[in-house]
Protein backbone atom coordinates (compact mmCIF):
# COMPACT_ATOMS: atom_id res chain seq x y z
CA UNK A 1 0.00 0.00 0.00
CA UNK A 2 1.23 3.37 -1.02
CA UNK A 3 2.61 5.08 1.79
CA UNK A 4 0.63 7.62 2.51
CA UNK A 5 -0.38 9.54 6.30
CA UNK A 6 -4.06 9.44 7.48
CA UNK A 7 -5.75 10.39 10.75
CA UNK A 8 -4.00 12.08 13.60
CA UNK A 9 -5.56 15.36 13.21
CA UNK A 10 -6.47 16.42 16.51
CA UNK A 11 -2.73 15.25 17.70
CA UNK A 12 -1.44 17.11 15.05
CA UNK A 13 -3.60 20.26 16.47
CA UNK A 14 -2.53 19.82 19.92
CA UNK A 15 1.82 19.66 18.71
CA UNK A 16 0.79 22.45 16.77
CA UNK A 17 -0.76 24.99 19.49
CA UNK A 18 2.19 23.98 21.65
CA UNK A 19 4.38 24.79 18.98
CA UNK A 20 3.41 28.02 18.55
CA UNK A 21 3.90 29.09 22.46
CA UNK A 22 6.80 30.55 22.61
CA UNK A 23 9.63 29.42 25.03
CA UNK A 24 10.86 26.07 26.15
CA UNK A 25 8.58 23.29 25.41
CA UNK A 26 8.91 19.28 26.22
CA UNK A 27 6.34 16.60 25.22
CA UNK A 28 6.25 13.42 25.93
CA UNK A 29 4.84 10.82 23.42
CA UNK A 30 3.86 6.74 24.10
CA UNK A 31 2.17 4.60 22.75
CA UNK A 32 2.27 0.69 21.43
CA UNK A 33 4.86 -0.78 18.38
CA UNK A 34 3.81 -0.04 15.12
CA UNK A 35 0.66 2.44 16.25
CA UNK A 36 2.18 5.21 14.20
CA UNK A 37 4.50 7.49 16.79
CA UNK A 38 7.08 7.95 14.16
CA UNK A 39 5.31 8.69 11.70
CA UNK A 40 3.42 11.19 13.57
CA UNK A 41 6.17 13.09 14.63
CA UNK A 42 8.09 13.30 11.08
CA UNK A 43 4.77 14.28 9.53
CA UNK A 44 4.77 17.60 12.81
CA UNK A 45 8.18 18.51 11.80
CA UNK A 46 7.73 18.45 8.16
CA UNK A 47 4.96 20.66 8.33
CA UNK A 48 7.29 23.49 10.42
CA UNK A 49 10.03 25.46 8.69
CA UNK A 50 12.89 25.26 11.39
CA UNK A 51 15.34 22.97 11.81
CA UNK A 52 15.10 20.09 13.65
CA UNK A 53 16.98 16.92 15.10
CA UNK A 54 15.51 13.19 14.95
CA UNK A 55 17.84 10.79 16.94
CA UNK A 56 16.67 7.14 16.88
CA UNK A 57 18.05 5.13 20.31
CA UNK A 58 18.86 1.33 19.61
CA UNK A 59 20.52 -1.17 22.23
CA UNK A 60 24.28 0.06 21.25
CA UNK A 61 26.78 0.49 23.84
CA UNK A 62 27.31 4.55 25.07
CA UNK A 63 30.23 5.67 23.44
CA UNK A 64 28.24 4.22 19.78
CA UNK A 65 25.11 6.37 21.22
CA UNK A 66 26.95 9.56 21.73
CA UNK A 67 28.57 9.45 18.67
CA UNK A 68 25.52 8.48 16.69
CA UNK A 69 23.31 11.30 18.43
CA UNK A 70 26.30 14.05 17.79
CA UNK A 71 26.07 13.28 14.13
CA UNK A 72 22.45 13.66 14.29
CA UNK A 73 22.51 16.67 16.40
CA UNK A 74 25.54 18.36 13.63
CA UNK A 75 23.56 16.83 10.54
CA UNK A 76 20.55 18.90 11.43
CA UNK A 77 22.56 22.18 12.94
CA UNK A 78 26.19 22.73 11.43
CA UNK A 79 26.74 20.16 8.11
CA UNK A 80 29.94 21.41 8.30
CA UNK A 81 31.71 20.10 11.08
CA UNK A 82 30.58 16.93 10.99
CA UNK A 83 33.26 14.62 11.59
CA UNK A 84 34.87 17.18 12.61
CA UNK A 85 33.55 18.04 16.05
CA UNK A 86 32.75 15.51 18.98
CA UNK A 87 31.53 15.95 22.46
CA UNK A 88 32.91 14.22 25.71
CA UNK A 89 29.48 13.64 27.05
CA UNK A 90 25.78 14.01 26.54
CA UNK A 91 25.91 17.09 28.49
CA UNK A 92 28.05 18.93 26.64
CA UNK A 93 26.02 17.90 23.70
CA UNK A 94 22.86 19.01 25.45
CA UNK A 95 24.11 21.92 26.42
CA UNK A 96 25.40 22.97 22.56
CA UNK A 97 21.85 22.39 21.76
CA UNK A 98 20.56 24.97 24.01
CA UNK A 99 22.46 27.32 22.68
CA UNK A 100 21.44 26.80 19.69
CA UNK A 101 18.09 27.25 20.34
CA UNK A 102 18.48 30.38 22.37
CA UNK A 103 17.36 32.58 20.06
CA UNK A 104 15.02 30.35 17.32
CA UNK A 105 12.62 27.38 17.37
CA UNK A 106 14.65 23.84 16.96
CA UNK A 107 12.43 20.43 17.39
CA UNK A 108 14.68 17.71 18.48
CA UNK A 109 13.06 14.77 19.06
CA UNK A 110 14.39 11.26 20.67
CA UNK A 111 12.83 8.00 19.54
CA UNK A 112 12.63 4.95 21.23
CA UNK A 113 14.47 6.84 24.41
CA UNK A 114 13.85 3.83 26.92
CA UNK A 115 16.71 2.26 24.36
CA UNK A 116 18.76 4.91 25.23
CA UNK A 117 17.51 5.55 29.51
CA UNK A 118 18.41 1.84 29.74
CA UNK A 119 21.85 1.97 28.87
CA UNK A 120 22.57 5.69 30.15
CA UNK A 121 20.56 5.51 33.30
CA UNK A 122 21.99 8.73 34.79
CA UNK A 123 20.56 10.58 31.37
CA UNK A 124 17.41 10.65 33.17
CA UNK A 125 19.21 13.25 35.47
CA UNK A 126 21.44 15.04 32.62
CA UNK A 127 18.65 15.45 31.03
CA UNK A 128 16.33 16.74 33.96
CA UNK A 129 20.05 19.51 35.10
CA UNK A 130 20.30 20.65 31.57
CA UNK A 131 16.21 21.07 31.20
CA UNK A 132 16.07 23.48 34.22
CA UNK A 133 19.52 25.39 34.06
CA UNK A 134 19.74 25.62 29.76
CA UNK A 135 17.16 24.65 27.95
CA UNK A 136 13.99 26.64 29.66
CA UNK A 137 15.83 30.33 28.78
CA UNK A 138 15.27 29.07 25.02
CA UNK A 139 13.05 28.05 21.82
CA UNK A 140 13.71 24.18 22.02
CA UNK A 141 10.90 21.75 21.30
CA UNK A 142 11.92 18.76 22.68
CA UNK A 143 9.91 15.74 22.48
CA UNK A 144 10.60 11.96 23.61
CA UNK A 145 8.87 9.26 22.09
CA UNK A 146 9.03 5.39 23.21
CA UNK A 147 7.18 2.08 22.55
CA UNK A 148 7.80 0.53 26.32
CA UNK A 149 4.39 1.77 27.92
CA UNK A 150 5.15 0.80 31.17
CA UNK A 151 8.73 2.37 31.22
CA UNK A 152 7.61 5.73 29.78
CA UNK A 153 4.48 5.88 32.39
CA UNK A 154 6.61 4.95 35.23
CA UNK A 155 10.73 5.89 34.57
CA UNK A 156 9.51 9.22 32.69
CA UNK A 157 6.26 10.61 33.66
CA UNK A 158 5.91 8.89 37.05
CA UNK A 159 6.47 11.03 40.43
CA UNK A 160 9.75 9.28 41.24
CA UNK A 161 11.01 10.03 37.96
CA UNK A 162 14.09 12.85 37.21
CA UNK A 163 11.90 14.56 34.55
CA UNK A 164 8.56 14.29 36.24
CA UNK A 165 6.95 18.12 36.40
CA UNK A 166 8.82 18.84 33.01
CA UNK A 167 6.67 17.82 30.33
CA UNK A 168 4.24 20.58 28.68
CA UNK A 169 2.47 17.97 26.96
CA UNK A 170 1.81 14.15 27.38
CA UNK A 171 0.42 12.37 24.73
CA UNK A 172 -0.87 8.77 24.60
CA UNK A 173 -1.06 7.63 20.95
CA UNK A 174 -3.92 4.99 20.33
CA UNK A 175 -4.42 2.36 17.66
CA UNK A 176 -7.39 4.34 15.13
CA UNK A 177 -10.82 3.27 15.85
CA UNK A 178 -12.81 1.27 13.57
CA UNK A 179 -13.90 4.75 11.68
CA UNK A 180 -10.47 5.78 11.62
CA UNK A 181 -9.17 1.87 10.46
CA UNK A 182 -11.70 2.55 7.12
CA UNK A 183 -10.01 5.23 6.06
CA UNK A 184 -7.43 2.93 4.92
CA UNK A 185 -9.81 0.52 2.93
CA UNK A 186 -11.85 1.76 0.40
CA UNK A 187 -12.92 -0.35 -1.95
CA UNK A 188 -14.11 -3.28 0.80
CA UNK A 189 -17.85 -3.17 1.82
CA UNK A 190 -18.27 -2.29 5.61
CA UNK A 191 -17.97 -5.90 6.60
CA UNK A 192 -14.74 -6.65 5.10
CA UNK A 193 -13.71 -3.07 6.81
CA UNK A 194 -15.00 -4.42 10.08
CA UNK A 195 -12.96 -7.73 10.02
CA UNK A 196 -9.83 -6.06 8.67
CA UNK A 197 -9.99 -3.91 12.53
CA UNK A 198 -10.38 -7.19 14.18
CA UNK A 199 -7.73 -8.28 12.43
CA UNK A 200 -5.35 -5.81 12.61
CA UNK A 201 -6.73 -4.00 16.30
CA UNK A 202 -6.83 -0.33 14.23
CA UNK A 203 -2.69 -0.27 14.56
CA UNK A 204 -1.89 1.61 11.58
CA UNK A 205 1.16 -0.82 10.62
CA UNK A 206 -0.72 -3.71 10.79
CA UNK A 207 -3.66 -1.93 8.37
CA UNK A 208 -0.92 -0.72 6.04
CA UNK A 209 -0.65 -4.38 4.60
CA UNK A 210 -4.09 -4.96 3.73
CA UNK A 211 -4.53 -4.23 -0.04
CA UNK A 212 -7.71 -3.03 -1.59
CA UNK A 213 -7.29 -4.34 -4.47
CA UNK A 214 -7.55 -7.72 -3.78
CA UNK A 215 -10.09 -10.02 -1.88
CA UNK A 216 -10.37 -9.54 1.97
CA UNK A 217 -9.59 -13.51 1.42
CA UNK A 218 -6.73 -13.18 -0.50
CA UNK A 219 -5.37 -10.87 2.22
CA UNK A 220 -5.57 -12.73 5.19
CA UNK A 221 -4.41 -15.67 2.95
CA UNK A 222 -1.47 -13.59 2.00
CA UNK A 223 -0.17 -11.45 5.49
CA UNK A 224 -1.42 -14.48 7.87
CA UNK A 225 -1.19 -17.55 5.96
CA UNK A 226 1.97 -17.33 3.67
CA UNK A 227 5.72 -17.39 3.83
CA UNK A 228 6.76 -14.03 3.43
CA UNK A 229 3.20 -12.42 4.64
CA UNK A 230 3.85 -9.42 7.33
CA UNK A 231 2.17 -11.14 10.12
CA UNK A 232 4.86 -13.88 10.95
CA UNK A 233 6.00 -16.03 13.94
CA UNK A 234 8.95 -13.92 15.01
CA UNK A 235 6.75 -10.09 14.03
CA UNK A 236 3.99 -11.06 15.91
CA UNK A 237 5.83 -12.59 19.38
CA UNK A 238 8.30 -9.56 18.90
CA UNK A 239 4.39 -7.69 19.49
CA UNK A 240 4.43 -9.45 23.23
CA UNK A 241 7.49 -9.82 24.13
CA UNK A 242 9.72 -6.32 23.69
CA UNK A 243 12.59 -6.55 26.09
CA UNK A 244 11.04 -9.16 28.07
CA UNK A 245 13.46 -11.10 29.45
CA UNK A 246 11.57 -14.89 29.38
CA UNK A 247 9.93 -14.29 25.71
CA UNK A 248 8.46 -17.73 26.04
CA UNK A 249 6.86 -17.45 29.52
CA UNK A 250 4.75 -14.17 28.10
CA UNK A 251 4.30 -15.68 24.46
CA UNK A 252 2.63 -18.50 26.45
CA UNK A 253 0.23 -16.80 28.32
CA UNK A 254 -1.04 -14.71 25.90
CA UNK A 255 -1.45 -18.10 24.03
CA UNK A 256 -3.48 -18.79 26.70
CA UNK A 257 -5.63 -15.96 27.37
CA UNK A 258 -6.02 -16.09 23.53
CA UNK A 259 -7.40 -19.91 23.94
CA UNK A 260 -10.01 -19.47 26.54
CA UNK A 261 -7.70 -19.63 30.31
CA UNK A 262 -8.77 -16.69 31.02
CA UNK A 263 -8.51 -16.41 34.93
CA UNK A 264 -5.40 -16.47 37.39
CA UNK A 265 -5.53 -20.39 37.84
CA UNK A 266 -6.24 -21.23 34.24
CA UNK A 267 -2.97 -19.39 33.02
CA UNK A 268 -0.73 -20.86 35.74
CA UNK A 269 -2.09 -24.37 34.93
CA UNK A 270 -1.81 -23.55 31.01
CA UNK A 271 1.34 -22.79 31.21
CA UNK A 272 2.22 -25.24 34.19
CA UNK A 273 3.51 -22.80 36.89
CA UNK A 274 2.46 -22.25 40.33
CA UNK A 275 2.59 -18.25 40.55
CA UNK A 276 1.68 -16.09 37.17
CA UNK A 277 1.49 -12.92 39.28
CA UNK A 278 4.11 -11.06 38.05
CA UNK A 279 4.23 -11.67 34.40
CA UNK A 280 0.44 -10.86 34.30
CA UNK A 281 1.43 -7.80 35.78
CA UNK A 282 3.68 -6.68 33.46
CA UNK A 283 1.32 -7.71 30.57
CA UNK A 284 -1.31 -5.46 31.93
CA UNK A 285 1.57 -2.68 32.38
CA UNK A 286 2.55 -3.18 28.75
CA UNK A 287 -1.76 -2.73 27.66
CA UNK A 288 -1.76 -6.17 26.35
CA UNK A 289 -3.81 -7.32 28.67
CA UNK A 290 -6.72 -6.10 30.79
CA UNK A 291 -7.73 -7.29 34.53
CA UNK A 292 -11.29 -6.97 34.55
CA UNK A 293 -12.87 -6.97 37.94
CA UNK A 294 -15.83 -9.57 38.85
CA UNK A 295 -16.20 -12.03 41.59
CA UNK A 296 -13.47 -14.00 40.38
CA UNK A 297 -11.29 -11.09 38.14
CA UNK A 298 -10.46 -12.58 34.63
CA UNK A 299 -8.11 -11.38 31.57
CA UNK A 300 -9.11 -10.32 28.08
CA UNK A 301 -6.72 -9.40 25.30
CA UNK A 302 -6.45 -5.76 24.76
CA UNK A 303 -5.22 -6.60 20.88
CA UNK A 304 -7.85 -8.29 18.49
CA UNK A 305 -4.53 -9.20 16.26
CA UNK A 306 -2.89 -11.24 18.98
CA UNK A 307 -6.23 -12.76 19.65
CA UNK A 308 -6.87 -13.99 16.39
CA UNK A 309 -3.06 -15.17 15.62
CA UNK A 310 -2.39 -17.05 18.42
CA UNK A 311 -6.28 -18.99 17.93
CA UNK A 312 -6.08 -18.69 15.07
CA UNK A 313 -2.62 -19.20 13.38
CA UNK A 314 -0.21 -19.93 15.88
CA UNK A 315 -0.94 -23.95 15.33
CA UNK A 316 -0.46 -23.55 11.89
CA UNK A 317 2.99 -22.33 11.64
CA UNK A 318 4.38 -25.57 10.45
CA UNK A 319 1.68 -25.94 7.78
CA UNK A 320 2.60 -22.19 6.46
CA UNK A 321 6.45 -22.89 6.74
CA UNK A 322 5.34 -25.69 4.02
CA UNK A 323 3.20 -23.80 1.94
CA UNK A 324 -0.16 -25.19 2.71
CA UNK A 325 -1.10 -22.45 5.33
CA UNK A 326 -4.01 -21.43 2.58
CA UNK A 327 -5.56 -25.00 3.22
CA UNK A 328 -5.26 -24.38 7.68
CA UNK A 329 -7.20 -21.14 6.88
CA UNK A 330 -9.85 -22.99 4.38
CA UNK A 331 -10.44 -25.82 6.60
CA UNK A 332 -9.81 -24.48 10.34
CA UNK A 333 -10.53 -20.37 10.09
CA UNK A 334 -12.97 -18.92 7.50
CA UNK A 335 -15.84 -20.69 9.13
CA UNK A 336 -15.14 -19.12 12.47
CA UNK A 337 -14.59 -15.43 11.35
CA UNK A 338 -18.32 -14.78 12.79
CA UNK A 339 -17.05 -16.45 16.01
CA UNK A 340 -13.74 -14.14 16.22
CA UNK A 341 -15.72 -10.88 15.25
CA UNK A 342 -17.71 -10.99 18.18
CA UNK A 343 -16.10 -9.50 20.60
CA UNK A 344 -14.19 -6.84 17.91
CA UNK A 345 -18.36 -6.29 17.01
CA UNK A 346 -18.43 -5.46 20.46
CA UNK A 347 -15.67 -3.28 20.90
CA UNK A 348 -17.09 -1.00 17.48
CA UNK A 349 -20.28 -0.69 19.32
CA UNK A 350 -18.59 1.23 22.27
CA UNK A 351 -16.70 3.54 19.94
CA UNK A 352 -20.18 3.85 18.68
CA UNK A 353 -21.79 5.09 21.14
CA UNK A 354 -19.12 6.81 22.44
CA UNK A 355 -18.16 8.84 19.29
CA UNK A 356 -22.29 9.77 19.18
CA UNK A 357 -22.76 10.49 22.42
CA UNK A 358 -26.10 12.91 22.93
CA UNK A 359 -26.42 12.55 19.50
CA UNK A 360 -29.35 11.06 18.03
CA UNK A 361 -31.37 10.30 21.34
CA UNK A 362 -28.00 8.41 22.09
CA UNK A 363 -27.28 9.29 26.27
CA UNK A 364 -23.71 10.76 27.13
CA UNK A 365 -21.91 7.31 28.81
CA UNK A 366 -18.87 7.72 31.03
CA UNK A 367 -18.18 4.08 30.80
CA UNK A 368 -19.00 0.99 29.06
CA UNK A 369 -18.80 -2.38 30.20
CA UNK A 370 -20.06 -6.29 29.59
CA UNK A 371 -22.47 -7.04 32.35
CA UNK A 372 -22.37 -10.71 34.18
CA UNK A 373 -23.91 -11.44 36.81
CA UNK A 374 -26.22 -14.27 38.92
CA UNK A 375 -29.63 -14.06 39.71
CA UNK A 376 -33.10 -15.96 41.18
CA UNK A 377 -35.51 -16.12 38.10
CA UNK A 378 -39.31 -15.54 38.69
CA UNK A 379 -38.88 -19.61 40.04
CA UNK A 380 -36.19 -18.41 42.81
CA UNK A 381 -34.20 -20.71 40.86
CA UNK A 382 -30.45 -19.11 40.03
CA UNK A 383 -29.99 -17.75 36.36
CA UNK A 384 -26.80 -16.54 34.81
CA UNK A 385 -27.29 -13.22 33.42
CA UNK A 386 -24.60 -11.96 30.60
CA UNK A 387 -25.31 -8.19 28.29
CA UNK A 388 -22.96 -7.22 25.69
CA UNK A 389 -22.60 -3.86 26.56
CA UNK A 390 -23.90 -1.80 29.87
CA UNK A 391 -23.74 1.74 29.84
CA UNK A 392 -22.95 3.90 32.53
CA UNK A 393 -23.12 7.53 33.62
CA UNK A 394 -20.85 7.77 36.68
CA UNK A 395 -23.55 4.90 38.52
CA UNK A 396 -26.55 5.52 36.75
CA UNK A 397 -26.87 2.38 34.04
CA UNK A 398 -28.47 4.37 31.25
CA UNK A 399 -28.16 1.70 28.38
CA UNK A 400 -28.05 -1.91 27.84
CA UNK A 401 -26.50 -3.54 24.11
CA UNK A 402 -26.68 -6.22 22.25
CA UNK A 403 -24.07 -7.46 19.41
CA UNK A 404 -24.61 -10.14 16.88
CA UNK A 405 -22.00 -10.03 13.51
CA UNK A 406 -23.71 -13.07 12.07
CA UNK A 407 -24.97 -13.80 8.26
CA UNK A 408 -28.43 -14.22 9.38
CA UNK A 409 -30.95 -11.25 10.50
CA UNK A 410 -31.04 -10.74 14.33
CA UNK A 411 -34.43 -12.41 15.19
CA UNK A 412 -37.84 -12.96 17.49
CA UNK A 413 -36.24 -15.44 19.67
CA UNK A 414 -32.95 -13.56 20.01
CA UNK A 415 -35.03 -10.10 20.66
CA UNK A 416 -36.75 -11.67 23.13
CA UNK A 417 -33.91 -13.39 25.30
CA UNK A 418 -32.73 -9.57 25.30
CA UNK A 419 -35.85 -8.15 26.70
CA UNK A 420 -36.10 -11.05 29.73
CA UNK A 421 -32.11 -10.24 30.57
CA UNK A 422 -32.79 -6.73 30.81
CA UNK A 423 -35.29 -6.85 33.33
CA UNK A 424 -32.74 -7.94 35.75
CA UNK A 425 -30.58 -5.16 35.32
CA UNK A 426 -30.48 -2.36 38.52
CA UNK A 427 -32.00 0.14 36.38
CA UNK A 428 -34.77 2.09 35.30
CA UNK A 429 -36.03 2.10 31.70
CA UNK A 430 -32.45 2.11 30.13
CA UNK A 431 -32.06 2.80 26.61
CA UNK A 432 -31.75 -1.09 24.43
CA UNK A 433 -29.19 -0.37 21.47
CA UNK A 434 -29.24 -3.50 19.27
CA UNK A 435 -26.31 -3.69 16.88
CA UNK A 436 -26.17 -6.09 13.97
CA UNK A 437 -24.10 -7.13 11.16
CA UNK A 438 -27.41 -8.62 9.34
CA UNK A 439 -29.83 -6.21 10.06
CA UNK A 440 -32.97 -7.15 11.74
CA UNK A 441 -36.29 -9.37 10.91
CA UNK A 442 -39.66 -8.01 10.32
CA UNK A 443 -40.80 -9.13 13.74
CA UNK A 444 -37.69 -7.25 15.30
CA UNK A 445 -38.57 -4.13 13.48
CA UNK A 446 -42.25 -3.91 14.44
CA UNK A 447 -42.10 -4.88 18.17
CA UNK A 448 -38.80 -3.94 19.33
CA UNK A 449 -40.30 -0.58 21.13
CA UNK A 450 -38.19 1.72 22.10
CA UNK A 451 -35.18 -0.35 20.96
CA UNK A 452 -32.41 1.39 18.71
CA UNK A 453 -31.59 -0.90 16.05
CA UNK A 454 -28.29 -0.33 15.01
CA UNK A 455 -27.17 -1.99 11.72
CA UNK A 456 -23.32 -2.03 10.63
CA UNK A 457 -24.30 0.61 7.45
CA UNK A 458 -25.61 3.24 9.95
CA UNK A 459 -22.44 2.36 12.64
CA UNK A 460 -20.19 3.44 9.00
CA UNK A 461 -21.68 6.51 8.76
CA UNK A 462 -19.31 9.56 9.29
CA UNK A 463 -20.65 10.31 12.91
CA UNK A 464 -19.76 13.78 12.65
Amino acid sequence: MQDVFRGRTAELKILDRKYNENGFVMTVLYGRRRVGKTKLINKFMKEHDCKNISFTAVEREESELLSMMTESVLMALAPDMVGNVSFNDFEKLFEYIGRQAEKERIIFFIDEYPYLAKKCPYIQSVLQKVIDEKWKKGELFFILCGSLVSFMKEEVLGKEAPLHGRSSLELKLRPFNYLETAEFLEGFSNEEKAICYGLTNGVAKYIEQFDADISLEENIIEQFYSVGGYFTEEQVKTVVTGDKQDPALYNTIISAVATGHTKNSEIATYIGSDDVTYPLKVLVGAELLERRVAKKPYYVLNDSMLQFWFKYVNRAISLINAGNGDVYYHSNVKEHLHDFMGKVFEKMAKEYLMLNAGRNGLPILTEIVDYQTSVLDEEKKPKQIEIDLLGKNDKNILLAGECKFRNSPFDKEELENLMNKVKYIPANNPLICIFSLSGFTDYVKKNSGKCKLIGIDEMYKTCR
